[in-house]
């Protein structure tokens, strides 16, 4: 019982440490996260966890939130990327839910990294406390690139989360946004 505390928070530098390696390392992530065309059942686990929210833009700002499914089960901390069209949109801000972040029972903390035009990666990592199921959990805003060419583009996320079963598992999710000018 009095080793409790220090190998959680041991527990939890590493996988921040690990994330924060990750982040800069200029890695992708591993293979088996990728979205599969086959439409296999793997595919639909990857799909339970999140989904990318949205809304089409009539040249404006586009605004997406990854919201955590009723279906995710427990998570503690997740490692992604998130891809989008570099000549069509930019990033001008990412933040992570208040419901989430620090203050909160949860009290997660967001570390987010650009390492190339078109590709962020972000871990939210904090307590061994797990996420709320059916919350958001970051929002992105992005700015219409001048003279972006009207018509779809598509903002892809993956990644991996963790929870204290030491269970990682993977998810996958995208958004279609329509571009009108």
């Amino acid at each position: 019982m009095k080793y409790r505390l220090p190998i959680s928070v041991g527990i939890a530098t590493l996988v921040f440490v690990g994330a924060v390696i990750w982040l800069t390392g200029g890695r992708s992530m591993p293979e088996r996260s990728r979205i599969s065309s086959s439409g296999d059942a793997s595919q639909n686990a990857e799909r339970s966890v999140f989904a990318l929210e949205g809304a089409d833009t009539a040249g404006g700002d586009v605004h997406l939130t990854l919201h955590a499914l009723p279906t995710a089960g427990p998570v503690v901390t997740i490692i992604g990327e998130l891809n989008y069209d570099s000549a069509r949109l930019k990033m001008t801000r990412c933040g992570i839910s208040p419901e989430i972040g620090a203050g909160s029972k949860s009290a997660k903390v967001l570390h987010l990294a650009e390492p190339a035009p078109g590709l962020v990666r972000a871990v939210v990592a904090g307590t061994l406390e797990d996420l709320p199921q059916a919350a958001d959990v970051l929002a992105c805003d992005f700015a219409v690139q001048p003279n972006a060419p009207a018509g779809p583009t598509v903002v892809r996320v993956r990644g991996q989360v963790a929870d204290t079963t030491f269970e990682d598992r993977s998810f996958a999710a995208e958004k279609t946004i329509v571009i009108r000018n």
